[in-house]
């Protein structure tokens, strides 16, 4: 029997569905995974393997056969542990509970079932309410602040037990994290309405912050213009619910802290920092300067000091 399990696969900050197909079948013990898999999908097979097994639900003499679709979009990430994990579950008849179509499974397992968080968890939540689902089944991260979405249950688990008294209709203890969103006025050492004099200036980049303009500063050292742009984003709205989890998702991604998340980010990078630091991409591409100023102020001191390659990038990019 053939199963199919939802889930989210992530391409950068887009996220796509992702049916995992489980068939399990009397065989040689095997498990072969379809459908552009990385490596460390690949690995994933151990992973499930383990957990089943150290839960009382071994694969003897099952061949398991796991397509993700669509086979076309590669595949990364282990992200898809815990739907496979699922639909092998149901596949081989450990679990007689029916697998909701509406829901989506996100995770990766240990050893002992535990599920734990991934990488780009934010971006895949919202993946998540754009695909119309109407829960998400996802690892507990406390780091990560409480979030409350329209149209989408959140089900925090903390192992592969959870998952299976969640199908079989069982209420789970609210798992809430304990990082709350920061306050405005917490976080906030200097606000625009503390500069005295500059009304010119000031003036200019009132308008700016009305109209989302691009602002060029010009004056001796030491006049104010550092200043002006570091109490910026104080007079800017502060960021909306969708703002707030597309900065999470974008500094989760780029492995950098923030401070809050109800001001709009600000960011002043060095004029020495390397285009791709400020443009993103590389070997492994993470979100740059630029994409971490998303929907706030990116400051370049002394714009005249950065390279020229960097300059062009930001003149053709679209920010």
């Amino acid at each position: 029997m053939s199963v199919k399990v939802a889930s989210i696969g992530l391409k950068g900050l887009e996220g796509y569905r992702v049916d995992v197909e489980v068939q399990v079948k009397e065989g040689f013990e095997s498990i072969v995974i379809v459908g552009l898999p990385d490596a460390s999908v690949k690995e994933s097979k151990e992973r499930v393997t383990a957990a089943l097994h150290s839960l009382g639900f071994p694969l003897v003499e099952k061949k398991v056969i796991i397509n993700l679709s669509p086979a076309e979009q590669k595949k990364n990430g282990p992200l898809f542990d815990l739907a496979i994990a699922i639909g092998i579950l149901k596949s081989g008849g450990f679990i007689q509970d029916p697998v909701p179509m509406d829901a989506g499974f996100i995770g990766a397992l240990s050893l002992d079932g535990t599920v734990h968080p991934v990488e780009g968890m934010i971006a895949a939540i919202l993946a998540a309410r754009k695909l119309r689902l109407k829960r998400l089944v996802l690892p507990f991260d406390p780091t990560i602040p409480r979030i409350e979405i329209d149209d989408l249950e959140l089900v925090y688990v903390e192992t592969l037990l959870d998952v299976m008294n969640f199908l079989a209709g069982q209420q789970l203890l609210p798992l809430l994290p304990e990082v709350e969103m920061i306050e405005k006025s917490l976080v906030t050492s200097r606000d625009f309405n503390q500069i005295i004099g500059h009304d010119f200036a000031k003036r200019g980049l009132e308008i700016a912050a009305s109209g989302g303009h691009y602002v060029l500063m010009d004056g001796p050292p030491g006049c104010g213009k550092s200043l002006l742009a570091e109490t910026f984003p104080t007079i800017l709205p502060s960021l909306s619910k969708e703002s707030q989890l597309e900065k999470i998702s974008l500094y989760q991604l780029a492995g950098a802290p923030y401070s809050s998340l109800i001001l709009p980010p600000y960011r002043h990078p060095h004029h020495s920092a390397s285009a791709v630091s400020i443009i993103g991409g590389g070997t492994n591409p993470k979100p740059g300067e630029v994409s971490l100023a998303h929907r706030g102020v990116l400051f370049l001191d002394e714009l005249g000091e950065f390279s020229k390659k960097t300059l062009d990038m930001l003149r053709q990019c679209n920010c």
